[in-house]
């Protein structure tokens, strides 16, 4: 049965750090009050749906847990939106999976006119930026990084076969997710008919499944070249510091500091055979090297029979910046919005790349473009680099600047 509780956030959620990329679930919340029973969760949601944001989905009591947020601007204004949604966490409504249909047919009439945009990403390649420079044109709702899509992932990554009804239940939730997202996000500003959402880096492995469950979607893949990816792993791994990354990596105590951010990815190489056993040091340029192959051997799976079939854009960092509001111009119009960005929000749009999007987030990193006079790589990480790619030897992934067919490479 669907219910409302108070909660708080669990003070270990509340300090800042690396634990806080753990995704969100029921556990990470204790209760203020007890639970009141929702008889009738179609009508609550109609009603009150504008207060209540998706959090987190419980694939052990087959529920979708929504958040009211104590105060909401400090929550749409955060650059990572679970956790500041987390933090701010005031009462729950936990609606079961089974009654997920329901609720989301009540208010699917009111958001059949809302386009919805999904970014996926390569990890550390300048999402955040991104979404705050759509943010910036001032045509659509922006949420980046909702657990939700993370803990979807999460459950498939535990599922040693995905039967039929199981890919059909999730299917549904992702329908259902959506359509109560875009509710949300619409009540407060119903001239915005646009909702963006930027997934998590761990959520990437399944973008052929969000796909699958809405076609209609517009769907945006934002990567990194190699070099730039390994130097922004290193720069979050030693806080920014060059001094503590040379002593980390010399005494090669790396391994005890790359735990946290292992939070952030689909998979530990350290689980990865192929990877194991690499004669190199396993610290931070052999891991990013390893996660930054195993996304790009995914997208060129999904791009290389049809290059738009799971993306309708792909483009890189490098560009992003070299263009900026020029370039994000262009991937709106390429998803086929008619919507313009004039003259005054492509002002606002440029002002975002002066700064650094992550500020203040312990996954800020220093270098706010793709420049090798920052770069901290020098022929040591080169040679780790180098090493990696010969040893696992992907033949169309063979180059650190590697491009997918397709990429939006000028505007």
């Amino acid at each position: 049965m669907a219910y409302l509780q108070q909660v708080r956030c669990k003070s270990v959620y509340r300090n800042m750090g690396l634990h806080l990329l753990k995704p969100t679930s029921l556990d990470h919340f204790e209760p203020v009050k007890a639970k009141v029973p929702v008889d009738n969760p179609v009508r609550f949601f109609r009603d009150h749906g504008r207060d209540y944001f998706v959090c987190c989905a419980d694939f052990q009591t087959m529920e979708l847990v929504f958040v009211k947020p104590k105060d909401i601007v400090t929550v749409k204004r955060d650059s990572f939106f679970s956790e500041a949604l987390r933090r701010q966490a005031d009462e729950l409504l936990v609606i079961p999976f089974s009654q997920l249909a329901g609720v989301a047919a009540e208010v699917a009439d009111d958001v059949a006119y809302v386009t919805t945009i999904h970014i996926h990403m390569t990890m550390r390649c300048g999402s955040t930026l991104l979404i705050k420079a759509l943010e910036a044109s001032g045509l659509m709702h922006t949420l980046p990084e909702s657990d939700v899509f993370a803990n979807i992932f999460r459950y498939v990554q535990s599922k040693t076969a995905m039967p039929e009804d199981v890919t059909e239940m999730l299917l549904e939730v992702i329908r259902h997710t959506n359509t109560l997202f875009n509710y949300t996000l619409l009540q407060s500003d119903p001239s915005k008919t646009i909702t963006c959402y930027k997934m998590r880096g761990q959520v990437f492995p399944i973008a052929d499944l969000l796909r699958k469950a809405l076609p209609e979607v517009k769907t945006v893949l934002l990567y990194r070249n190699l070099l730039g990816t390994v130097d922004s792993w290193a720069h979050v791994m030693a806080e920014r510091s060059y001094w503590k990354y040379w002593l980390i990596t010399a005494l090669r105590l790396d391994s005890f500091y790359l735990k946290n951010l292992l939070l952030m990815v689909p998979n530990s190489p350290w689980e990865n055979p192929v990877f194991r056993c690499i004669p190199v040091p396993h610290g931070v340029v052999w891991l990013a090297t390893c996660i930054w192959l195993e996304y790009m051997q995914k997208a060129h799976e999904l791009t290389k029979t049809d290059a738009h079939k799971c993306f309708n854009v792909m483009l890189r960092y490098e560009e992003l910046c070299e263009y900026k509001e020029e370039m994000v111009a262009k991937v709106i119009e390429s998803l086929g919005i008619k919507l313009c960005v004039d003259e005054d929000a492509k002002v606002k749009i440029r002002q975002v790349f002066g700064f650094n999007s992550q500020a203040g987030h312990s996954l800020a990193s220093s270098s706010r473009a793709p420049s090798r006079e920052d770069s901290w790589l020098g022929e040591w990480e080169m040679g780790i680099i180098s090493k990696v790619l010969d040893h696992v030897n992907y033949e169309e992934i063979s180059r650190p600047n590697f491009v997918l067919n397709g990429t939006l490479m000028q505007i």
